[in-house]
């Protein structure tokens, strides 16, 4: 049940943010572009690098091979968490990509033309980065978080929010859009987390494979 009202109540913030967005509102349109020209700010190759790194690999790369890992060596435990990230994406990819074309807000591409590391043109709002590497960070944490075992989350966790940061400063999103990306993302995975238990048939079906 727990779960299921963490979703309820970030998906609630979400619909008011997206509401603020659309209707354009002057405070929160003011306070957006000055976090974006905030840390969109590049300065050195090393760093630029790193981030345009970041956010081209960050998403797809870390969370399949992570995802592949954990269902091949992670055990019982491991496949299930698996099993639930692989959900929470093909649930998130299409309702990220909904969301946007409903939304539709302009990238910021005008607002620090010189400073733009990586150009897309399709809409901004929520980011699909952050929807994506959120989520998977929510799983992880709430299925890895005893001794050991929450290293591997943790670190996960820091890697996403790199990729989130990196959107910003790559001149791809505002805040507001990673911070929507974020409010879906663990909002969705909570509810899948929180169904897990009407997966068990599933997750016996996978051990049972393994053993044979």
């Amino acid at each position: 049940m727990k779960y299921y009202i963490v979703g309820i109540v970030l998906f609630a913030i979400f619909a008011v943010l997206a509401l603020l967005v659309t209707s354009n509102n002057p405070q929160i349109t003011k306070l957006d572009y000055s976090g974006f020209t905030a840390i969109n700010n590049p300065h050195s190759k090393i760093i630029n690098q790193l981030m345009v790194s970041l956010t081209k690999y960050g998403r797809e790369a870390v969370w399949i091979a992570t995802t592949a890992l954990l269902f091949v060596f992670g055990g019982a435990d491991g496949r299930r968490t698996a099993t639930l990230l692989v959900i929470s994406f093909i649930i998130l990819i299409p309702l990220g990509t909904v969301l946007k074309d409903e939304i539709d807000r302009p990238r910021p591409t005008s607002v620090n033309p010189d400073n733009i590391l990586v150009k897309e043109t399709d809409p901004s709002f929520p980011s699909g980065h952050a929807v994506i590497v959120s989520g998977g960070a929510f799983v992880m944490l709430a299925r890895f978080n005893k001794g050991k075992q929450i290293i591997p989350s943790l670190i996960l966790l820091a890697e996403a929010f790199l990729v989130i940061y990196s959107r910003v400063y790559v001149g791809d999103h505002y805040p507001l859009d990673v911070v929507s990306g974020i409010l879906v993302g663990t909002g969705l995975s909570a509810f899948v987390v929180g169904s897990s238990k009407y997966l068990n048939p599933v997750f016996s079906r996978l051990d049972s494979i393994r053993k044979k």
